[in-house]
């Protein structure tokens, strides 16, 4: 933040020298109760013929609404959740949204909290197109009236997890990379608050879905916000996708090691 009170973005390659500087910047800052930045991205670009080319794609989608679905009178058993990080509450019935706040033109979203949602458009291609890994389960309205929305569905993934090798950097920001694994949980549920390099995945538990998960998870349990799975896709799915020119994704390369 400038004197002011404007915001300058900056944009540095990852192996930018001044990468370093900015990480001692924050943290001699941060210790003063001061902060250096506001909102960090790191952006990845390939090819066409990259994104054809690789076995798996890290799916993530930047269409975000809230109110999340526990705020909506949606019910979460917490007794299967961990203890040291919040992972593993198990949803236990219908998923309830305020559906006006859905993003517009959207056929793909998630909650704050990381519910997925899809439009009975998409679903009903995926169906044609015979895209494994997947089901689709109802959402109600929220309310007293509590009615089925034909519009759309939650998204679930029915595919086997697959696991996050060691040889993926996660950590709290770039320039923070929780060297006290403050963000980790120690029962191995939850690997960090963010992703911060490609996704290096364990091949043999990939059982070929176009649709699957991470069994680690990152984020953090706090208020409505709750640990999640990465989403993983197929290159047959991500050509669908394509195809119908879904918008608002955020594609990045993964690599079965």
């Amino acid at each position: 933040m400038l004197p002011s009170g404007t915001v300058r973005k900056v944009t540095l390659p990852t192996d930018d020298g001044r990468v370093s500087r900015v990480r001692e910047i924050d943290r001699a800052l941060r210790q003063q109760g001061q902060m250096f930045f506001a909102g960090w991205r790191i952006l990845r670009h390939y090819s066409a013929g990259e994104l054809k080319s690789a076995e798996l794609l890290k799916l993530g989608l930047e269409a975000v609404f809230e109110p999340t679905g526990e705020a909506c009178g949606t019910a979460y058993d917490e007794s299967t959740a961990c203890t040291l990080c919040g992972a593993g509450a198990r949803q236990v019935s219908d998923l309830s949204l305020d559906v006006r706040r859905i993003p517009q033109r959207v056929d793909l979203a998630r909650t704050l909290a990381h519910e997925l949602i899809i439009s009975a458009r998409l679903a009903d291609l995926w169906r044609e197109n015979r895209i494994t890994g997947v089901d689709f389960r109802p959402i109600r309205r929220a309310g007293a009236r509590s009615e089925p929305v034909k519009e759309w569905h939650q998204l679930i993934v029915t595919a086997p997890p697959v696991d996050i090798l060691p040889a993926t950097l996660t950590g709290n920001d770039p320039f923070d990379h929780d060297e006290d694994n403050a963000q980790r949980c120690p029962k191995g549920h939850v690997v960090g608050l963010n992703v911060l390099s490609e996704l290096s995945l364990r091949r043999g538990d990939y059982d070929g879905s176009d649709l699957t998960w991470t069994r680690q998870l990152v984020g953090m349990r706090s208020g409505v916000l709750r640990p999640h799975p990465l989403l993983l896709m197929s290159p047959k799915l991500h050509g669908l996708l394509t195809e119908l020119k879904v918008k608002r994704l955020d594609v990045e390369v993964a690599h079965l090691v």
